[in-house]
C-alpha cells in the first residue's frame, strides 16, 4: 500500500480517473475525468475531461494534462503511478515521451 511519506513532493504523481460513471451533460455529451495527484502532498496538480465515448484522452488531451501538472508543480515527476486498466495507455505513452 502506498503512503504519502514514501515520497518527496513532486517525486511521483498518481494518475487516476475521478469518476466511476460518466459525467452527463445535456449539451456536450458524457465525459470522464482524469487527474494527476502528487503522491507526497496529495495535491491535485492537473485534471482533464474527455469524451466518455473515447477509450481515453487523445494525445493532445494527454499532453495538456501532463503540461498542466508541470505548470502547477514547476517540475516533472520522476515517476507516474497508475492503476492498471484505470488510466489509458495514451497518457502513459505521452508521459514516457
Amino acid at each position: 500500500m502506498l503512503n504519502p511519506h514514501q515520497f518527496t513532493v513532486n517525486d511521483a504523481w498518481i494518475g487516476f480517473r475521478l469518476n466511476d460513471a460518466p459525467l452527463v451533460t445535456e449539451r456536450d455529451g458524457d465525459f470522464d475525468c482524469l487527474a494527476l495527484m502528487d503522491a507526497a502532498s496529495c495535491y491535485i496538480v492537473a485534471m482533464e475531461m474527455y469524451s466518455a465515448r473515447a477509450r481515453g484522452p487523445s494525445t493532445p488531451e494527454s499532453r495538456r494534462l501532463l503540461q498542466q501538472g508541470q505548470d502547477r508543480a514547476g517540475t516533472w515527476p520522476s515517476k507516474l503511478l497508475v492503476a492498471e486498466g484505470q488510466v489509458p495507455d495514451a497518457l502513459c505513452q505521452e508521459a514516457a515521451r
